[in-house]
């Protein structure tokens, strides 16, 4: 049986000094042998509602629709997050979070890059530190699988590859690895292409590696583990971050998992079958890590990027059927369900599975992953999120200065809901002018703060107050009944969009420069 904590979630004042207890700490550089193997598993555009993690004793992540056996069986070895967010309810800048342990906003990367424009006037800066880089410096083997999707570089031109921005996967830290612009599949031939055959890998030293036969989740663990079993033959601990493309439109998949879902509806089936495909791979991986004998020094992180596509909001979406049920909202806007995703975190006999509601956000992966591979963080860095390793190790309070900040000031939209449980859904052709998202939200402990404002990069002008333990679908603004606690978020929320989009306008300028 699953024990649940509440919130073991504190914002303080002063500086907090965290006691290290645990073995790594105490380790020589030299010796990485006993560090753990990591492994990030991302998955794209997986909703809150669209996996079933089978807990009986638990409202959320029981889709009774969607078969997803694997990620189950990790997700009963695992610290299973009720409350895990993405730092953007898009994925180029929630990439970005995630990577560099930091508010997306500051490094200028604030919507998804185009593929299509080949500029690369937005890009992850070379000068920004990634995890691939900080474990690096620790004696581990980096290596991506996947989606990149941190430039809008000319892929085909092989200077791009080696030119100004520093945005390539190899400069940021990574040594291995095959890798898409954006998905394999929608690249160079959006309106034609699928997972089924992709022709956009590259290697990680800009060579284009052509069609490759099979479906693109396949190809992404074939490869994976390929590395692996060359790799354990060597005494470094090695950093795996697995960039799935599934499940983003456009989706293809095998026969046999099209045929496990017959609901009537063969775009809503195909949906469905794309999410059991991923869990198998994930599944095979598991295997092969057991098969290995690499599961027991392993820490395994799962997550999705951000909510889930809107049905129909474009030509490729006709098959998105994922739900972020029961939150509300989805893809591209700042309520729950846009950057609330499911996440987890296992580590065999090390880490006690159990269920937790804390809030904790993909920046805060950085900090723990720098903890766990015993790198000393530069306060230089400026990262937002914070080391939750105690906290998976001993259910140590998980210690912030400050909110938990999320800004998204573009395409803000709101459309219709369709469907109850886990099938609900927005409606993309059918757009409402009410209720349109905010632009800027704090959240500290379980007071949510909503700003908004009538012009981009301006500071909100007005604002609503949620408790989202006791409201979770944001109904009643509670400014007017708690103004004290309203004073005091606004306040912070001004401050920290100040300092954010102090380094955003820095980040521009910089990016604009290597261009003059």
């Amino acid at each position: 049986m699953y024990t649940k904590y509440k919130y073991g979630f504190l914002i303080v004042t002063s500086i907090i000094v965290m006691t290290s207890f645990y073995s790594f700490k105490n380790q020589s550089k030299e010796d990485v042998s006993t560090k753990p193997n990591i492994i990030y598993i991302l998955a794209d555009d997986l909703g809150y509602g669209d996996v079933n993690f089978d807990f009986q004793e638990l409202n959320e992540f029981n889709n009774p629709y969607i078969k997803t056996p694997n990620l189950a069986a990790l997700a009963h070895q695992s610290v299973v997050f009720t409350q895990h967010y993405a730092s953007s309810p898009v994925c180029s800048p929630s990439r970005a979070g995630l990577l560099t342990g930091k508010v997306p906003n500051r490094v200028n990367i604030d919507l998804f890059i185009s593929d299509k424009k080949d500029n690369d006037r937005i890009f992850l800066s070379g000068k920004e530190v990634t995890i691939a880089e900080l474990v690096k410096e620790e004696g581990y083997s980096t290596a991506i699988f996947g989606k990149w999707h941190l430039n809008g570089a000319d892929w085909n031109d092989p200077n791009s590859w080696t030119g100004k921005t520093g945005s390539f996967p190899k400069q940021q830290g990574f040594d291995y690895g095959m890798v898409t612009k954006e998905n394999p599949h929608l690249t160079t031939d959006l309106d034609k292409n699928s997972q089924k055959n992709p022709g956009d890998f590259f290697d990680l030293d800009g060579n284009p590696l052509g069609v490759i036969k099979g479906y693109s989740s396949k190809i992404i663990t074939d490869n994976a583990l390929q590395w692996l079993s060359k790799t354990q033959e060597k005494s470094d601990p090695f950093f795996l971050f697995l960039s799935y493309d599934a499940v983003h439109e456009f989706i293809s998949n095998p026969d046999e998992y099209n045929n496990m879902y017959k609901s009537g509806d063969p775009d809503k089936d195909q949906y469905y079958a794309n999410v059991t495909y991923l869990d198998h791979q994930i599944g095979r991986l598991m295997k092969a890590l057991d098969a290995m004998k690499l599961r027991e020094n392993t820490i395994i992180f799962f997550s999705s990027d951000n909510g889930p596509e809107v049905w129909r909001t474009n030509s490729g979406s006709g098959r998105s059927f994922g739900t972020s049920y029961p939150l509300h909202g989805q893809k591209r806007q700042l309520f729950e369900g846009g950057i609330k995703v499911p996440g987890l975190v296992s580590w065999k006999d090390k880490i006690s599975p159990r269920i937790c509601d804390a809030p904790i956000v993909n920046y805060d992966v950085l900090p723990t992953i720098c903890d766990i591979a015993n790198v000393n963080l530069n306060s230089e860095l400026k990262i937002d999120g914070v080391s939750i390793y105690q906290y998976l190790l001993n259910n140590s309070p998980i210690e912030r200065k400050k909110p938990l900040y999320w800004q998204f000031e573009k395409r803000r939209q709101n459309w219709e809901l369709m469907g109850e449980g886990y099938n609900q859904r927005y409606v993309g052709n059918k757009p409402l002018k009410e209720g349109i998202p905010p632009q800027v939200v704090i959240r500290q402990n379980n007071y949510v703060l909503h700003g908004y404002s009538d012009k981009l990069y301006s500071k909100p002008n007005s604002y609503k107050l949620y408790d989202i333990e006791k409201d979770p679908l944001m109904t009643k603004d509670l400014s007017t009944y708690k103004p004290s606690l309203f004073e005091e978020l606004v306040s912070k929320l001004e401050d920290m969009y100040e300092d954010v989009n102090i380094d955003r306008v820095k980040s521009a300028q910089e990016m604009k420069m290597r261009f003059n």
